[in-house]
């Protein structure tokens, strides 16, 4: 008996302390707030419901901003419910509900907000965008007066603040820009005699967020009129601006449009000189110019088959130079251009035509370059030359060469090249140092038709003198028996 005593004291002690501390853990946790409802809002009231995990009593923090007031019911419940008097119709109102249970642990939620109705619908008032919810405050506050003689007074009010507003400068409607590549010429007007102002900035320098975005202003700050023109010149080709207007009368406070762009034009490709340089049997090499860097498309049309090719050129220059390869022989053909300048604006030139004949023309040699450097050779420092050229055709050329420039010597000739290019290059290194040559060069094209440069000179480079070769040359010139001594 007295062992079953002790086993049932003991369960006894381990469920009251449990239970003790199982109430002491739900007297210690606030309650949970869940399922917030705005029920039903009409122009003055709102009701707000909301369930909690246990009892706890009912509060409503709320107002016109997030500096609530407050609203509270002291019963202690699980399913709340408050009802939010006297609003204001058509007016947004903050709020967040809170809960505070029979042991003083408060929970609150986070903030909601909604707006009452309208105590009446104005047709029309949503073309005044951000001042629409101002007409309809003003309307439904004189809905609400009961007094024939507040709703006179307000009446009168509203007509004298109306006229002294319409007083007030104001830009009619929104600025209008006509812009050209260089140039740009802002309109607007205003109700009210005032100056004309336009400050702009190009794109990349806009700060919206700096006192002063705008770095330049063009206008007449003397001149008062209705009706404002305002031409900037010197602008950028293809640029974005941004720009604002401003006006200010003789008397009162400059008004400032909203920040508006544009854009300017991009100078448009103008094609001029397309002509034909030379035609061969297979190919005709053409040459065109642009006002500004362009590349090219061009089209060219097979008159006796009708067959359309086009080659593109996607280097943008003004100097274009271009020849097309693979014709018929004896055909006629058209060609048109197309040139495209970086913003994608595009111009056609008109069509030229041309007949592939047999080539008599020989090739035409230009763009000679030379380089000539010293380099150590076995015995003494030798010269290295690169001469290069290009020829207007596919062409096989050959180098020539004397040492001086007299008539009469005989030349010196490389072995000719054994395939036909158009860019063409010559390595030599038998010249010697601080020595005059001529040189030029011939070169055939496929059909035989040869050309000749004209004559070049070139004087090689000298090897630096050391020291020792200077005191030898200036004791020399003093004392002609130097050169008798050897070293």
């Amino acid at each position: 008996m007295k062992i079953k005593f002790l086993f049932f004291c003991f369960i006894f002690s381990f469920l009251f302390v449990s239970f003790a501390f199982y109430t002491r853990g739900q007297q210690g946790n606030p309650p949970v707030i869940s399922n917030i409802k705005i029920v039903e809002v009409t122009t003055s009231s709102a009701v707000i419901s909301w369930t909690t995990d246990k009892r706890a009593d009912s509060i409503v923090n709320y107002g016109l901003d997030r500096n609530y007031g407050i609203i509270r019911d002291s019963t202690f419940k699980t399913d709340h419910q408050l009802i939010l008097e006297n609003l204001l119709p058509n007016t947004d109102y903050y709020f967040q509900v809170a809960s505070v249970d029979e042991n003083g642990n408060q929970s609150a939620s986070k903030g909601f907000v909604f707006s009452t109705k309208k105590l009446t619908e104005i047709a029309g008032v949503e073309k005044f965008g951000e001042e629409a919810k101002l007409i309809e405050k003003a309307v439904e506050a004189v809905y609400q007066m009961k007094s024939e003689e507040a709703i006179a007074f307000t009446k009168e009010k509203i007509e004298e603040v109306g006229a002294k507003k319409a007083e007030e400068l104001v830009i009619i409607g929104d600025p209008r820009a006509e812009v050209g590549e260089d140039w740009a010429k802002i309109s607007w007007a205003t109700n009210k005699e005032s100056n004309s102002i336009v400050a702009l900035v190009p794109e990349s320098d806009y700060n919206p967020k700096s006192q002063e975005p705008y770095i330049m202003k063009v206008g007449e700050p003397n001149e008062y009129v209705l009706h404002h023109i305002v031409e900037i010149k010197g602008l950028k080709p293809a640029t974005t601006y941004h720009f604002q207007v401003q006006s200010t009368p003789k008397i009162g406070e400059t008004v400032k449009s909203e920040d508006r762009t544009f854009t300017t034009l991009s100078v448009l490709p103008v094609i001029s000189n397309l002509q034909v340089v030379k035609v061969e049997e297979d190919a005709v090499t053409l040459s065109w110019l642009t006002n500004i860097p362009c590349s090219s498309l061009i089209e060219y049309k097979n008159l006796k088959t009708g067959e359309i090719k086009q080659v593109g050129d996607p280097i943008f220059t003004t100097i274009h130079r271009f020849r097309l390869t693979n014709l018929d022989f004896d055909t006629s053909y058209q060609v048109v251009v197309t040139a495209e300048n970086e913003q994608g604006d595009k111009t056609k030139s008109q069509p030229i035509t041309f007949t592939t004949i047999k080539d008599e023309q020989p090739p035409v040699i230009s763009n000679v370059t030379v380089d000539s450097t010293l380099y150590p050779g076995e015995e003494q420092v030798r010269v290295q030359v690169v001469v290069s050229w290009k020829t207007d055709e596919n062409a096989i050329c050959q180098f020539f060469y004397q040492e001086g420039i007299l008539e009469g010597v005989e030349a010196i000739s490389f072995p000719p090249e054994t395939e036909f290019s158009q860019k063409h290059i010559q390595i030599i290194t038998t010249f010697a140092p601080n020595t005059t040559y001529k040189f030029w060069m011939k070169c055939k094209d496929k059909v035989g038709n040869e050309a000749q440069s004209e004559y070049f000179t070139l004087l090689t480079p000298t090897k630096e003198k050391s020291i020792l070769d200077i005191i030898i040359e200036n004791l020399e010139a003093t004392f002609g028996w130097v050169k008798k001594i050897s070293f």
